[in-house]
């Protein structure tokens, strides 16, 4: 076996050279490619992390409002959906009959059953006169009878001929109750066809 030239053996040379600098790039382009995604799930965790630190410096303030919420809003101690309606809308008519305003119609809404709360509604379209009508409306938000004032649409009574200026206000007023994981949450007294209300 002879042995190579000069130029045999720098031809060898440079296809060993190719060959090196070729694995290289193959090798680069992988170690570049496991360091980005590593980058990439660095930044994830460490937002994950952000969340986490935030959540227990909440969580104080998230115990102490569940133990309030515990106290202070009322259960369904085994009522029926029809009861409780019927025990909110009562409640109303008698503050507006009270008051000398005047219920228009009147509907009981659907019952909506959430994971942390069941919420009953009414809905009342209601006329009076207007200053009355405005202290009426500043009573029924109240937190601790869990109450809340959904919709509202309040307007002036163009049509009517009293002396003090009067109003017409469509509102839906709904309290929240500790969901009951035995209650049961169908009931025939649930639905939104309105009636008009009978005059006291």
């Amino acid at each position: 076996m002879r042995s190579l030239n000069s130029r045999e053996k720098w031809l060898l040379g440079a296809c060993f050279g190719v060959i090196l600098i070729v694995a290289t790039g193959f090798v680069s382009r992988s170690v570049l490619k496991v360091l980005s995604g590593s980058e990439s799930k660095i930044r994830t965790l460490k937002n994950e992390l952000a969340d986490q630190e935030m959540w227990i410096e909440e969580m104080p303030k998230i115990e102490a409002r569940e133990k309030w919420l515990a106290e202070k809003m009322p259960t369904l101690s085994g009522a029926s959906i029809g009861k409780l309606q019927g025990d909110l809308l009562q409640t109303l008519q008698d503050d507006i009959f009270d008051r000398k305003l005047k219920i228009e119609q009147q509907s009981l809404q659907d019952v909506v059953a959430e994971t942390f709360y069941t919420e009953v509604a009414v809905r009342l379209i209601v006329r009076g006169e207007e200053k009355v009508m405005l202290e009426w409306l500043t009573t029924l938000q109240n937190p601790e009878k869990f109450q809340v004032i959904k919709a509202i649409e309040l307007k002036p009574d163009t049509k009517s001929k009293e002396v003090e200026p009067q109003s017409i206000c469509q509102i839906t007023i709904a309290r929240w109750y500790l969901p009951d994981s035995g209650e049961e949450m169908t009931d025939a007294s649930s639905n939104e066809e309105e009636n008009p209300a009978s005059e006291s």
